[in-house]
């Protein structure tokens, strides 16, 4: 009973799943664990059929050595061990589905690896070993009765071709419901709008919102293929919050877990909507802002503060498996925050790196003004960011540090390439040489003599003065000191 029971209900809930799913476009190694699912009961009937089956009609014996030997004997012992592999492929998926998140199953992977491999092998040792014991057995001796007459191998062939029917007319009806309902819901105009940040799809209703991205080719990123486990598909609904059911069990234990307590944050994988929403994928394989066309800027001299924005990232305690995909979370974020910070200051934004950003504050009123500015803009960044290191090492396990540089001189903005803009001058120069050394030095708050002087910070507000070695007026000028943001933000200042 727990056996059959359990193939009854595996078998079910597959063919379940496979009518829930609104398209078939997902990840290879998803088709394929679906396929080996669908096609393993077609080996399995056969086996059913003779032995418990037999055992039951005819009550022949269905223990291993009949049927060890029947198979032997009729040359499909090969058969029988190719077999295992797409059963053991199956259910190694599966697992892999299941449990492939969790930092547990990380740790122990080797371990379960071992396993895994060394039980089709040993299947296998113990098949062919029972058959060449059963063979040695038979040497020398006449030929056992056959233990099945002519009457009853028709029945039970005649019991595997309408079992396989019955079960390839079950997959057929599946197949014909996916199709009527999709007609109807046409037929119905029972869709919805699903508003992304570079495009709109309208997709039959209950889909989820995963399911739409894949259908349309929209880059979104599902590690344990849309299961409510790995988390990695969660959006943010911008729009539309009326029409999203509360979540349910499965995705609300995924939420808790990474302490995504805003109602806006969902997963996809298990967001149906019942009206037009809204939502931006928050880890993704690529991001979906719109790419637009260059125009060519002629190179101009400037006098501005300089101010950049470095970040790092520890993975700490997430887990492994989506430690790269929560990673570019984090450093989209981080980006977010800046940009925000470069729209609210009137400031240019230039992307160093993958985590280092330079704001450009042109000196239209003079130095001291784009500094100043400059200024306001680090200690906005610096609170922010503290926010969202907190919330990272809540929700994810990781750790952040933003490391500020704050600098000022005569730079050149203009085209580079396919870039829109492009920077260069000598105090870029500084901040790059100065940039490999930020993570070393520990220092949250960098400022340049040329920003200080620009700012009117002397030697008794923390920045000490050049030492006598420094050769040239040009490094006296790009001494760098670490003084207190705060405390300069909150020095009382005639500017």
């Amino acid at each position: 009973m727990l056996l059959y029971g359990a193939a009854a209900v595996h078998i079910s809930l597959a063919l379940l799943a496979v009518y829930e799913r609104r398209t078939l476009r997902m990840p290879p190694l998803q088709a394929l664990r679906i396929a080996l699912g669908l096609t393993m009961p077609i080996a399995l009937i056969g086996h059913f059929i003779a032995t418990r089956y037999a055992f039951e009609r005819f009550a022949l014996p269905a223990e291993y050595s009949r049927v060890v030997a029947g198979l032997w004997a009729s040359g499909a012992s090969g058969l029988a061990l190719g077999l295992l592999a797409p059963g053991w492929i199956h259910g190694c998926l599966g697992l892999r589905f299941a449990f492939g998140h969790r930092r547990t199953w990380q740790r122990f992977k080797p371990v379960l690896f071992a396993v895994a491999l060394l039980l089709p092998v040993l299947a296998g040792v113990g098949f062919v070993t029972m058959g060449r014991a059963l063979e040695a057995q038979r040497i020398g001796r006449p030929p056992p009765p056959a233990a099945v007459d002519a009457h009853q191998s028709d029945a039970l062939h005649g019991a595997r071709e309408g079992a396989l029917l019955v079960y390839i007319a079950l997959v057929a009806w599946i197949g014909v419901g996916r199709s009527w309902r999709s007609v109807a819901e046409r037929r119905n105009r029972s869709v919805v709008w699903i508003s992304y940040p570079n495009r709109t799809v309208s997709v039959p209703r209950g889909w989820t919102v995963l399911e739409a991205s894949r259908s349309f080719g929209i880059p979104h990123e599902a590690l344990c293929g849309g299961r409510a486990r790995c988390t990695t598909c969660r959006v943010r609904v911008m729009d539309g919050a009326s029409h999203c059911p509360p979540p349910a069990d499965d995705e609300r234990r995924a939420l808790d877990r990474i302490a995504a307590s805003s109602p806006d944050i969902r997963l996809a994988c298990q967001l149906r909507p019942t009206g037009d929403i809204g939502v931006e994928p928050l880890v993704s394989v690529a991001r979906l802002g719109q790419r637009t066309v260059p125009q060519p800027l002629r190179a101009k001299d400037h006098d501005a503060a300089l101010l950049l924005v470095d970040v790092s990232i520890e993975t700490g305690s997430a887990a492994p498996s989506t430690a790269a995909c929560d990673t570019i979370h984090a450093l989209d974020r981080c980006l977010g925050l800046v940009a925000a910070t470069a729209t609210a200051t009137g400031a240019d934004l230039h992307k160093q790196s993958a985590s280092s950003w330079l704001l450009v504050f042109r000196a239209a009123g003079g130095l001291a003004g784009a500094a100043s500015r400059a200024l306001a803009a680090a200690d906005r960044i610096a609170a922010a960011a503290e926010r969202l290191s907190a919330s990272l090492a809540d929700e994810l396990g990781l750790g952040m540090r933003a490391a500020l540089v704050l600098h000022a001189g005569r730079i050149a903005v203009g085209s580079i390439g396919t870039e829109a803009t492009a920077v260069a001058g000598q105090p870029v120069d500084d901040i790059e040489r100065l940039r490999p050394t930020l993570p070393s030095s520990g220092a949250s708050f960098t400022i340049s003599r040329a920003a200080a002087e620009a700012l009117g910070i002397g030697a008794a507000e923390g920045f000490a003065a050049p030492s006598a070695q420094e050769p040239d007026a040009n490094a006296a000028r790009t001494a760098w000191a670490a003084p207190s943001l705060a405390t300069l933000v909150a020095r009382p200042r005639s500017l």
